[in-house]
């Protein structure tokens, strides 16, 4: 990558976030955005997925809206049921729409996965996002990934791939490249939460 966008993160944050258990690792690894590093976690192979796959900067929720940029939707107690190592999630009513941080990007297109519910039910569904960045900051795209049906309990998403969409390899010619994801519920009487927001940048082979 030519360059990178930095998040600079308060020292008490980092710590709070050094001291998160494995589910949530990865946290400060990523939370600058830009290039991964090496590793990831199998965290969704109860699932048969075997992708390795990095938490997004502040993808659980445990440092509340660090990083987020929100509209109507919130963090609130609560935490997705399977790995239980946090206390927070991302609620999304009605009217609201949520962008992560910055996430790192491999070469290859970006795969979005994360755990999701819905107690509403009344809704049209959650839409799931992805803008991309260039050097300067710029929009240089967005690819829709999908819209997850609404009235699901606690589950993970589906695998979610930008195929299709905006061609990841294209964007390093236009300098550094970033991109982040964006939640948006659909239609009336939407009452989902989102928690632990993974990514994986390389398009693991195993996955």
């Amino acid at each position: 990558m030519v360059g990178r966008l930095r998040f600079f993160v308060p020292a008490a944050l980092a710590a709070a976030a050094l001291a998160a258990p494995a589910a949530n690792a990865g946290l400060i690894g990523d939370v600058l955005g830009g290039s991964c590093p090496s590793g990831g976690t199998q965290v969704f192979a109860p699932w048969a997925d075997a992708a390795y796959y990095y938490l997004a900067p502040n993808g659980s929720f445990e440092l509340g809206t660090y990083g987020w940029s929100l509209s109507g939707a919130g963090v609130v107690p609560g935490n997705e049921p399977f790995y239980a190592t946090g206390t927070h999630s991302l609620s999304l009513p009605s009217g609201s729409s949520a962008v992560s941080p910055s996430v790192c990007l491999g070469p290859s297109q970006l795969y979005v996965r994360a755990f999701a519910e819905d107690a509403g039910g009344s809704d049209s569904g959650l839409r799931i996002r992805v803008r991309w960045y260039g050097l300067l900051n710029q929009l240089l795209g967005v690819t829709d990934y999908d819209v997850l049906q609404p009235g699901s309990a606690w589950a993970p998403t589906s695998k979610i791939s930008s195929a299709g969409g905006l061609a990841v390899p294209l964007l390093p010619i236009v300098g550094s490249t970033t991109a982040r994801v964006e939640f948006t519920p659909l239609g009336a009487g939407s009452r989902w939460n989102v928690d632990d927001l993974y990514i994986d940048p390389w398009v693991s082979r195993v996955g």
